[in-house]
């Protein structure tokens, strides 16, 4: 089944549906950039379960992605990809934190889930490549169980919203 794929321009923590991913660091910290504008709008307990995660759990490695409960959020989830911290952001660790993402919002049978652009802002990696990875990597996923029907790409700016729909032309 095909993924329905559009994109919104804005603040992706006002995004309603199941899951909202976090440009996350592999030590689940909400610092600046999405991670830090969750952690305001979502109130602490996001930032406590992913504490707990990493109690429990240690690190997530970079590529890899963990689900936490949403907070204040207007989703049942938060997605944490993290396609950078002990090492940088590279094209190989945002297709991999991508795809991990899909492959939970599948787990956790979410119908909508919300995408930040990730290694970017924070970890400098170039918008325009790293939103190409991830509009190709979503493209090509296709979850057996039709999960998740619909994925939003957020550019926060008007400039970074445009990039995302050129490539999805």
């Amino acid at each position: 089944m095909a993924i329905l794929i559009r994109v919104e321009e804005g603040d992706i923590t006002g995004f309603q549906g199941d899951g909202l991913v976090n440009a996350a660091n592999n030590h689940l910290v909400l610092g600046a950039g999405v991670a830090g504008a969750i952690r305001l709008r979502g109130g602490p307990r996001i930032q406590e379960e992913c504490d707990e995660y990493v109690r429990h759990h240690g690190p997530i490695a970079v590529g890899e992605a963990v689900v936490t409960g949403a907070g204040e959020l207007q989703v049942k989830w938060v997605i944490h990809a993290a396609a950078m911290g002990d090492e940088p952001p590279s094209a190989d660790s945002i297709r991999a934190a991508t795809r991990a993402s899909l492959q939970l919002a599948a787990e956790y049978r979410m119908s909508s889930v919300a995408f930040p652009v990730l290694g970017t802002g924070v970890g400098g990696f170039p918008f325009s490549e790293a939103a190409r990875l991830m509009v190709e990597e979503v493209s090509a996923f296709a979850a057996d169980d039709g999960f998740p029907d619909a994925v939003v790409f957020y550019g926060y700016t008007a400039e970074q919203a445009t990039t995302f729909r050129l490539l999805l032309t």
